[in-house]
């Protein structure tokens, strides 16, 4: 009795030391014998350094995972990168592209209007003058002037029949230069909307408005030039007469190459041709705003 006592105190003792001791202890019990039960063999310490040193990997393999996956969470919840894709940015700028294309075509005014048109019947006479005035020179410089060389012509006449082959082109271009055939104005989205909202807009139009003014080339090939209503000055007096509105092209051409034509300063607008008319269709002339441009100027005027 004493014996089984002395045994069931260990067993006790051990299972409160050591889950793992208890553990085993329930496993393989306390050893039997005649003499009644004995205490646990001496291989006990062995078996609970084994059960030990498991428990103690599964502590930390348990730990391990309770950090795999706070490195999981945190990085799901991680913040965005500043960065955007460039998927993300390309599908921004096509549906930015689309509303504005979708925009732009419910508007009922197209964004370039005509306001002033010399005619289809001057411009074809201009045209052809200046075409004229080239083949003329082009004869005398290259079908009379050498033959005046070939027969030893004196060389005051074949100067002179050079200098008279010159006249007709230079005096041509100089006198027609500032002939004005087209003039268009560039309306913003918002002026675009409905003819009411177009007048408002003229009638407070901004000094910044933008004028496509165009001319015929020395060999008849039509010439832009892009202005604004604000750089747009009326005279008098200016090449005999034959210009009437200048702006200082100086920042212009100092922005050109050598190689290129020089800015054109001076314009000759032919004033009454489509007075106060106003046109709804698109392609017709809308001359009432170029008479609000007219009167807008005079305020340029020095």
């Amino acid at each position: 009795m004493t014996s089984l006592c002395t045994s069931l105190r260990t067993q006790q003792q051990l299972v409160t030391k050591s889950p793992a001791a208890s553990m085993l202890v329930g496993t393989i019990g306390p050893r039997a014998s005649i003499a009644g039960f004995v205490k646990p063999t001496k291989s006990l310490p062995w078996l609970l350094s084994i059960a030990s040193s498991r428990m103690s990997w599964k502590l930390l393999e348990h730990r391990s995972s309770r950090f795999h996956v706070a490195l999981r969470q945190l990085r799901c919840y991680a913040e965005a990168s500043a960065r955007r894709s460039p998927l993300l940015n390309e599908q921004q700028r096509r549906a930015k592209a689309a509303s504005s294309k979708l925009f732009t075509e419910r508007l009922e005014i197209p964004e370039r209007l005509i306001i002033y048109h010399f005619g289809r019947g001057r411009v074809g006479v201009l045209a052809v003058l200046k075409l004229t005035s080239i083949l003329v020179s082009a004869f005398f410089t290259f079908f009379l002037v050498p033959s005046f060389v070939m027969a030893d012509k004196p060389i005051s006449e074949t100067v002179a029949v050079a200098v008279a082959g010159m006249i007709p082109i230079l005096f041509i271009s100089y006198t027609t230069a500032p002939f004005v055939t087209h003039i268009h104005v560039h309306l913003p989205p918002a002026a675009r909307v409905s003819r009411p909202v177009l007048e408002r807009f003229v009638r407070t139009m901004p000094a910044s408005l933008r004028l496509t003014v165009t001319t015929v080339g020395p060999i008849g090939k039509p010439r832009y030039s892009s202005v604004t209503v604000g750089e747009l000055r009326p005279v008098t007096g200016e090449r005999f007469g034959l210009v009437n509105y200048m702006r200082d092209t100086k920042p212009e051409n100092a922005t050109r190459k050598w190689y290129m034509h020089r800015a054109l300063g001076s314009f000759m607008v032919h004033e009454g041709l489509y007075k106060d008319k106003r046109f709804g269709k698109k392609g017709k002339v809308d001359g009432w705003i170029w008479d609000a441009v007219r009167e807008k100027t005079q305020s340029n005027k020095t």
